[in-house]
């Protein structure tokens, strides 16, 4: 698939192929987009596996242990799934979970091999179909891959959560910063690419306790627990706090149609500080610069509420 096809077919309500590459246990936004993906499976997206990446918070003791925590909260998610009464095309039990990298890449030359990195190798490898990858942490999973075997850029495509609006002042964003070479890896493989934004893009997709509450709170095991951890984040009990699903905007990508304003721009030069650098001339990519939050919410409460 080279870069005119993709573009042309993210403007299309065509079912893909993904794989879902998340640090599920990193905050409390990642089991919104494992949720929707996995209830939408063989309805509005294929989803062929997930994989957890690793990361490291004030909830994990270090990129492994984000790791192996993002696995089990997948595992946690897939029961709350089957025991909430949704009509699934494919069981949960059915999908494979791939345990990611234990480490971020330590150059810009050298992957590092796990089960998710080589998932993404095989996948792409034995598909007739371009393969889309929906990244929704440290891409390490996926630069390793790229690594592994630069040929599968010929036949796939990233949809990455990461890195600030190219107009902020810096682009130290979480998933960006935990591994910068990773990101390199990526941005300078020509692989067909579309970023949405953390700050300046996706805090649009800003939501609170009492709607969510409204719209999900017992309505099955899976909306109450969604809405439970989110209330649940707000420990310190802040005076009108919302809180960012920040990781929904890159399934939206996939199956919302009117998500957001994808354009297309010249691939930025991610810098060792993580600054953007611009050359016209590099490689194409699709930025996206706005997104339909109310859209999006919508289409994600109606679907972990089963009210479609």
């Amino acid at each position: 698939m080279n870069f005119n096809e993709f573009v042309s077919e993210m403007k299309k309500n065509t079912v893909k192929n993904i794989i879902l590459d998340t640090d599920t246990y990193n905050e409390i936004d990642d089991q919104f987009a494992v949720a929707w993906a996995v209830i939408e499976n063989g309805k509005r997206l294929n989803l062929l596996s997930i994989n957890a990446a690793p990361f490291y918070n004030n909830r994990s003791s270090g990129p492994k242990d984000g790791m192996e925590k993002s696995y089990e909260e997948i595992s946690r998610l897939m029961g709350l799934i089957e025991e909430s009464g949704f009509d699934l095309k494919v069981a949960p039990k059915d999908i494979p979970v791939y345990k990611g990298s234990e480490a971020y890449l330590p150059s810009r030359t050298e992957p590092v091999i796990s089960d998710a990195a080589k998932n993404i190798v095989d996948t792409v490898k034995a598909s007739d179909t371009p393969v889309y990858v929906v990244a929704i942490g440290a891409i390490t999973n996926v630069a390793s891959a790229i690594l592994m075997d630069p040929s599968i850029v010929n036949n796939m495509a990233v949809i990455w959560l990461g890195g600030h609006a190219w107009h902020h002042s810096h682009s130290m964003e979480f998933n960006m910063r935990q591994d910068v070479p990773a990101a390199q890896v990526v941005l300078d493989s020509k692989v067909p690419f579309l970023q949405v934004p953390c700050v300046g893009v996706c805090d649009m997709l800003h939501t609170t306790v009492p709607e969510l509450k409204y719209y999900l709170d017992g309505k099955n095991k899976l909306s109450t627990y969604l809405c439970n951890i989110v209330a649940s984040y707000n420990s310190g009990n802040a005076y009108c706090w919302s809180k960012v699903i920040w990781d929904v905007s890159a399934v939206a990508a996939i199956i919302t149609k009117g998500f957001g304003e994808p354009v297309v721009l010249p691939t930025p030069i991610l810098t060792g500080d993580s600054l953007y650098a611009f050359d016209t001339a590099r490689h194409p990519m699709l930025y996206v610069r706005s997104l339909n939050r109310d859209r999006i919410f919508a289409d994600l409460f109606k679907t972990i509420t089963n009210e479609k």
